[in-house]
């Protein structure tokens, strides 16, 4: 059992860090109550979804984890423990993100709330579709093989009907943030550094970019002809989905400071123009 728990905890270092910087920040955005009710209906999502998948395809499609993990790390049915704990920073990283993205950097909470709900169900679904694939590639770092899809699939071998019900899993889990942060005021804000989104959408972008090195530095290394290639296309699909998200959310904040800015007074119409 404890050689199990440093393998949980330990072992699967970035599980541990993440999730310690999302208790750091539900914690100071939710308080410790309504971070336990989230954590505890995140993880027993997560504890269903993946044993459902694993035993009857539902929600992802069926797909199995490597026998070899047991002994290693603590599981919770058929699936190690840490795949649902990362239910809980996931969601909760997207959900942040998205009440950033939509509301700007001037204000805690956008005038459409269905807004920032699904951009962060977006988001959410978008972040699996960097680390699940380069998951795939663990036997080439410090992963180790984690799971294996019954396939064919659509994304580097990711089924699509298992993005479906990821979009389904995260649409619970988003909903329950929103709900337990219903009375969250609109807030006026400065400036972008004082936004209390800021290390969410910090977080959000770390552990995006910390798979997508993972894939550059695998396709790098890697001499293996099949593998290769895959991790190169996945560190360039990061770079192909992000720039875009990137550019749009500029120009939506950009429109948002000049509607904030001090309208220009109208010309005079006795004034001679150049």
């Amino acid at each position: 059992m404890a050689h199990e728990l440093v393998g949980t905890v330990v072992g699967r270092w970035y599980v541990t860090l993440f999730g310690a910087v999302f208790l750091v920040l539900a914690v100071r955005d939710l308080g410790w109550r309504r971070t336990a009710v989230y954590s505890l209906i995140a993880v027993t999502v997560g504890t269903l979804a993946e044993n459902g998948s694993v035993h009857f395809g539902i929600p992802y499609t069926r797909y199995t984890f490597q026998k070899q993990l047991r002994g290693d790390e603590l599981f919770v049915g058929d699936v190690p423990l840490m795949v649902p704990l990362s239910y809980t920073f996931m969601a909760y990283f997207a959900f942040g993100t998205g009440r950033l993205v939509v509301s700007g950097p001037y204000r805690t909470r956008a005038e459409m709330p269905v807004l920032e709900y699904l951009t962060g169900v977006m988001l959410a679904v978008w972040a699996l579709w960097i680390v699940d694939p380069v998951s795939r590639l663990g036997a080439h770092f410090f992963l180790g093989e984690l799971f294996r899809y019954d396939g064919p699939g659509f994304w580097f071998g990711l089924p699509l009907a298992s993005q479906l019900g990821f979009a389904a899993t995260s649409a619970i889990l988003i909903g329950t943030l929103t709900l337990l942060a219903r009375r969250e005021p609109a807030r006026g804000v400065a400036r972008l550094r004082d936004h209390p989104r800021v290390p969410a959408i910090g977080a959000y972008v770390g552990q995006v970019l910390l798979m997508a090195v993972t894939a550059f530095v695998v396709a790098r290394f890697n001499h293996d002809p099949t593998v290769a290639p895959r991790a190169d296309a996945l560190a360039g699909a990061t770079i192909v989905i992000g720039l875009p998200a990137v550019l749009v959310t500029t120009l939506h904040w950009r429109s948002l400071k000049i509607e904030r800015s001090p309208a220009l007074p109208e010309p005079d119409a006795h004034t001679p123009t150049k």
